[in-house]
């Protein structure tokens, strides 16, 4: 927060809280907190978060949502700002300090704010000035220069003098007061950090399920790709029952001429016989090739499970909002790719994801579009609302949303529809960013989804193909 953002709040909040009373101290879910407070019976509640990405103090409009388990500095503040009155608001040592002065009987106490970037933080102080509570205790290091911890008496930081020339907030519309100008601007800004670091996170973890779904694929390939211990088993027991006559039991090996003219060291077990041992060969190699069948649909499994994650990366990076992004989110985990706690959330147990709708609709000349915006929801439009008559689109080849065109009266589907509905799953895939893409279309009563396929996954028994230049946004 800028020096003259900051001064034009504190000119403000000296105006209208000067002798408020404290009615509640609420945790912030960012972190922080919230000060409930009350003049001339009108409520008000004001915001000091010492987020050191962005730290902030004005008042808020919405109500408050209570959170868990408070931070230690907000049950210290609980205890001894309750009831009490707020004495001034001002700014400290012309920097990014701000002081809030409390009167409790014949005491003066003072809460405050050094809103100073990475190094924000929030103090609270007795008459003596000695730090009663911190909320980012810092020890005397070589690092930081000053001691603030409780018992501690409290010191201006040093007045910085290489601070950047300050800048209005750049907040569109009617004129606003410093401290609705000041939520506007930080509420935005906040969510974009959040929405930012969530995306992160969930691409993140989606990565790194790909990659191990990609290093169990490398290995499977690799193992159908050597299919010659099999036939070594199979042509070790020929070789066996074309030389009975010639072995015993008690040997352990035979080198024996192969179909070739070679000669092949052959392993034999001597406690059995050469024609057991010759059985016992061929039993190998069934049991390799079964193996070759196992590991060929492990391979098939795999190969489903990447498309499947770079789909839901794709549909991360595309999310629009932090609601959709923990949908991709619950989605992954109630499939077992990640873990129980919910991204972005911070520690502890996860509250459940909002709901949100799996698909978007638009309407294009008179005619209802569907656009998938997850596997859930794909697999819901595709496999629960379409009808045989619907029209289904999926970009060719490409991880991306199913889309269906909504044909309730059976009708041919006027060509422009087709193409706006084609246009639509080219932009909605991954390669929305191609000049051109391919985007196959046939009727819904082609499209099959395998027993025990994973959501969004479908094979079609006819198709036709048209290739379409990506439309940014849904808008008819």
């Amino acid at each position: 927060m800028d020096f003259q953002t900051l001064s034009q709040v504190i000119q403000e909040l000296s105006e209208l809280l000067n002798n408020a009373r404290v009615e509640r101290v609420l945790q912030c879910p960012e972190g922080g907190l919230y000060l409930l407070l009350q003049r001339d019976r009108k409520k008000y509640t004001l915001l000091l978060s010492p987020d050191r990405s962005l730290p902030r103090m004005h008042l808020v409009s919405e109500k408050p949502r209570s959170v868990g388990t408070p931070h230690p500095f907000i049950l210290t503040l609980r205890s001894l700002l309750a009831g009490v009155r707020l004495k001034s608001v001002s700014l400290l040592n012309a920097d990014r300090i701000a002081e809030m002065r409390f009167a409790r009987s014949s005491e003066e106490q003072r809460l405050v704010f050094e809103l100073t970037g990475s190094s924000a933080n929030l103090f609270f102080l007795d008459t003596d000035l000695r730090i009663v509570a911190a909320y980012y205790p810092v020890p005397l290091t070589e690092q930081a220069r000053r001691t603030l911890l409780p018992g501690a008496h409290y010191a201006l930081p040093r007045k910085r003098t290489d601070l950047a020339p300050d800048t209005p907030l750049p907040v569109a519309g009617e004129v606003l007061s410093p401290n609705k100008r000041a939520e506007v601007f930080y509420a935005r800004l906040a969510g974009e950090q959040h929405l930012s670091r969530l995306r992160s996170e969930v691409g993140a973890a989606i990565r790194k399920a790909a990659a191990r779904i990609e290093r169990k694929r490398a290995a499977l390939a690799a193992d159908l790709a050597s299919p010659e211990h099999a036939d070594e088993f199979k042509e070790a027991g020929a070789l066996i029952l074309a030389n009975l006559r010639n072995l015993k039991t008690g040997m352990d090996h035979a080198e024996l001429m192969g179909y070739d003219g070679s000669m092949a060291f052959v392993k034999l077990d001597p406690k059995r016989s050469p024609s057991k041992n010759a059985e016992l060969k061929f039993k190998a190699y069934k049991k390799a090739k079964a193996g070759q069948q196992i590991i060929s649909s492990l391979l098939q499994d795999a190969v489903e499970e990447a498309s499947y994650l770079s789909d839901r990366l794709d549909s991360a990076g595309k999310a629009e909002d932090a609601s959709a992004l923990n949908a991709v989110r619950s989605e992954l985990a109630a499939r077992g790719y990640l873990g129980e706690k919910r991204l972005g959330t911070g520690k502890g147990k996860a509250s459940p994801a909002k709901k949100v709708s799996g698909f978007r609709t638009v309407v294009h000349r008179g005619w209802e579009i569907l656009v998938g915006s997850s596997a859930a929801g794909n697999d819901y439009i595709t496999t629960k609302l379409a009808r045989p008559d619907d029209l289904w689109l999926h970009a060719e080849g490409l991880p991306g949303s199913h889309v269906l065109v909504r044909n309730a009266k059976r009708g041919e589907i006027p060509a422009e529809v087709l193409m706006k509905a084609a246009a639509l799953a080219a932009h909605y895939s991954k390669g929305r960013n191609a000049d051109k893409v391919p985007v196959a279309y046939t009727r819904a009563r082609h499209v099959k989804k395998p027993k025990g396929a994973k959501p969004g996954l479908v094979t079609l028994s006819e198709r036709k193909t048209v290739m379409v230049r990506p439309e940014d946004g849904l808008s008819p």
